[in-house]
């Protein structure tokens, strides 16, 4: 049996994962977490938990002692924020991750990375794969991941750790940013305005389905030291997922505007708003999110793999829907 320390496991990735993992009798599950929570959850399922700031590189110190395999879920998944910021939680805490591993004799490293690093690539030949070159943007969440993802192949080819790098898309499921930020927008005053109608692919992805993505690189000694872009290919507008999101609590997106606006509104409130003490309402990664083509090639996942998107975008939307209803009730 082989232990697998999931980092960031309380959160909508890692939470998934576990329960993947869980279904087979080859794999125990260490789960780390950040603040203090009621874990009952996973006492009950017999999962050891582990508490540490990923970015404190002393309570890092022996967070990966005795496992085999390294999911590394953690990160910050606000779209805003300093330079520093990113990069700490980001890059500084998968180094001091991947010093600890090597310690303590970890054999295979996973990491999850962001399917937003390929936003800037040139699309007109065709869509990208895992060969084709990163483009850094100046967005300081993707360009950590980037510089993050080449210090980790770097590391581990020298040392001889297997490496995996994943690259999901945009993960929808309960208690998602791409659910709960949206809803909370709506029901702001300023609404949820659809950037250029709202046209663009909104490149999903399942937490479920995600999981199991990740699950088959523990199992399948072809993932060892790749990269798999990860995407449903549900082929679902921006605009249908928000209307059918919010029309789950009787909302509506508020009109539209073109990308262009949005990226000026969302450089002014970056750089306003944190002035004063407030949180942007509207990030420079989310118009470039939205109002991109960010399709990718699925392709490798689904060969090398043998994956599959085995929750379809109507059953993910009432998952999601069941949730909030429940959640409405109590």
């Amino acid at each position: 049996m082989q232990t697998v320390l999931i980092t960031g496991i309380t959160g909508l990735v890692g939470k998934h994962l576990m329960y993947r993992v869980l279904q087979s009798a080859d794999f125990k599950v260490i789960g780390q977490y950040h603040t203090p929570r009621d874990l009952t959850e996973f006492e009950t399922l017999h999962v050891e938990m582990r508490q540490a700031d990923i970015c404190n590189p002393k309570e890092i110190q022996g967070l990966s002692a005795s496992c085999d395999i390294i999911v590394h879920c953690a990160a910050r998944v606000i779209d805003y924020g300093s330079k520093k910021d990113f990069y700490l939680a980001h890059y500084a805490a998968t180094r001091w991750l991947l010093e600890d591993a090597l310690k303590n004799h970890a054999k295979h490293f996973i990491y999850i990375s962001s399917f937003g690093i390929a936003t800037y690539i040139d699309r007109s030949q065709g869509l990208p794969n895992e060969e084709t070159p990163l483009i850094k943007s100046g967005v300081y969440y993707d360009d950590a991941k980037i510089d993050t993802e080449e210090y980790l192949k770097s590391f581990c080819v020298r040392h001889r750790i297997k490496y995996t790098i994943i690259r999901p898309a945009a993960v929808i499921g309960p208690e998602s940013v791409w659910v709960k930020e949206p809803l909370k927008r709506a029901s702001s005053c300023m609404g949820v305005k659809l950037i250029d109608q709202g046209k663009w692919d909104a490149c999903l992805i399942d937490a479920d389905n995600l999981a199991d993505g990740i699950f088959r690189t523990l199992t399948y000694p072809i993932a060892e030291n790749q990269a798999y872009y990860f995407m449903d290919e549900y082929g679902v507008t921006w605009k249908e997922y928000l209307t059918d999101l919010l029309s789950i609590k009787g909302l509506h997106t508020k009109g539209n505007i073109s990308k262009k606006t949005a990226l000026l509104i969302a450089h002014f409130m970056e750089f306003a708003f944190p002035l004063v003490g407030l949180k942007p309402i509207l990030g420079i990664k989310a118009v470039m999110a939205t109002g991109s083509d960010r399709r990718v090639s699925v392709d490798k996942a689904r060969k090398e793999l043998e994956w599959q998107s085995t929750v379809s975008y109507a059953d993910a939307m009432n998952k999601i829907s069941n949730s909030l209803r429940n959640q409405s009730s109590d």
